[in-house]
């Protein structure tokens, strides 16, 4: 994957009803399966009457690493925010090498997702929503099955709505995700037994280490992460960048 870090304090979420902004796609031809390409051109917003973004043009491809440096309030987390799909430009444009690209953004406010009650292995799997919606749909079917009783109509009625979902659930691979959360927490470097472990008994370096596995999980194409290395102990800070040059 493509990656990105930036460093700068994070807006909430856009109210705006900014229209300003175009989006186009961008073939390469020749690019290997699964390239990627995004690019911001010509960027321009503004924030209660001030100028944040003012030409902004810069891209990330497969295989490159991207550092967006600047000073606090110099727009970068809202450049990173804007490649994510969570703002609008005013004008200029995104250019993207498809339409289905898929970007996955670390925030700086990452913590702020992790629930502390939820073990390490839970948090993992939390990522893969859909699926944990489709087992939770079948686990009731399966329920209504067992108290359907003599009722032949309720009966059938379960096992059809189980047949559907167990066919949903095949074709999202759903009896793999265990199996990609405790090889994601072993590249993040957990161990075994860390896995049923609350969140809350992790540090904020190791926390880190979390957001970032449950980014990886979504198989981005490209990977924005804003000022990853805050509030990291020294052992992550570490290990972060040689962990995203093996990738």
């Amino acid at each position: 994957a493509a990656a990105a870090a930036a460093a700068a304090a994070a807006a909430g979420t856009d109210t705006s009803g900014r229209r300003g902004m175009g989006s186009r796609i961008e073939r390469f031809e020749g690019a290997e399966p699964g390239f990627a390409y995004l690019k911001m051109s010509g960027g321009q917003l503004r924030f209660r009457n001030q100028d944040v973004l003012t030409d902004a043009s810069w891209d990330v491809q497969t295989g490159q690493r991207v550092g967006l440096v600047g000073n606090n309030g110099a727009g970068k987390t809202t450049q990173l925010r804007v490649l994510a799909g969570e703002l609008e430009l005013d004008g200029g444009e995104i250019v993207k090498s498809s339409a289905d690209i898929k970007v996955a953004f670390l925030r700086q406010e990452f913590r702020e997702e992790l629930r502390d009650d939820r073990s390490l292995r839970d948090e993992m799997l939390s990522v893969f929503s859909e699926v944990l919606s489709l087992r939770a749909r079948y686990d009731e079917a399966e329920a209504a099955l067992a108290a359907a009783g003599e009722d032949a109509d309720a009966m059938q009625g379960a096992l059809d709505t189980m047949a559907e979902l167990q066919a949903q659930l095949d074709a999202s691979d759903a009896g793999a995700i265990e199996k990609r959360a405790e090889r994601m927490m072993s590249a993040m470097g957990f161990s075994p037994s860390d896995a049923e472990l609350p969140v809350t008994a992790f540090s904020g370096g190791w926390k880190m280490r979390i957001g970032l596995g449950k980014a990886l999980l979504q198989e981005p194409q490209v990977l924005l992460l804003d000022e990853p290395t805050n509030h990291m102990d020294l052992d992550s800070v570490e290990w972060l960048p040689g962990y995203l040059r093996g990738q």
